[in-house]
């Protein structure tokens, strides 16, 4: 064996220790889509998604459901999800004839997480995308494609909200865990 295949033979089995120490520790990436599914979490699937008025706000919350409890079971509800939609349109590259060439869509949601058990708010956040698309001849073209940059932009925010919320599930679940801590050795 030359030493150059040794050397290429040593850098990969190299990497695959690194790559098994990664899946070995839990690592999972904090962006990921694709691939296998989120992990299902009883405390996210804890908030209910009130509904959110429009088209667009169907699809937003559709997309919080699916984020929030992946599998659809059924669990006691300790939060509720209140949103606030506001979908603005700016057209791009203005032409001379005064005709775009690109428009992009913003869309914004502002939403609070409502604790059931005394009806105040608990967190409040906002969160935000923008889609962009290009202006055809064809009115149909440029309506499809408008209606998938929007639809792109709401996936980015609900799965935004859907990461704000298991922060916040997490965060509760370590003050819990702390209070509970303290509390017991308090005891002894």
């Amino acid at each position: 064996m030359s030493w150059s295949s040794a050397h290429a033979l040593t850098r990969s089995l190299l990497a695959l220790a690194a790559l098994a120490a990664l899946c070995a520790c839990g690592f999972q990436p904090l962006y990921a889509t694709g691939g296998t599914p989120r992990q299902w979490d009883p405390d996210l699937a804890a908030i209910t998604v009130t509904p959110i008025k429009d088209r667009p706000g169907q699809v937003l919350e559709l997309a919080l459901r699916e984020d929030l409890n992946p599998g659809g079971k059924s669990v006691p509800v300790k939060w509720r999800l209140d949103t606030v939609l506001t979908i603005s349109r700016s057209d791009l590259g203005i032409q001379t004839n005064a005709t775009a060439t690109s428009s992009e869509i913003n869309v914004i949601a502002t939403f609070a997480l409502v604790d059931i058990a005394n009806g105040k708010p608990v967190y409040t956040s906002a969160s935000r995308a923008v889609g962009d698309f290009n202006q055809l001849t064809d009115a149909y073209a440029t309506q499809v494609a408008s209606d998938d940059a929007q639809d792109r932009a709401l996936r980015q925010v609900a799965d935004e909200m859907a990461l704000r919320m298991a922060v916040f599930v997490r965060h509760q679940r370590d003050a819990a865990a702390s209070a509970r801590d303290k509390a017991a050795s308090s005891e002894r």
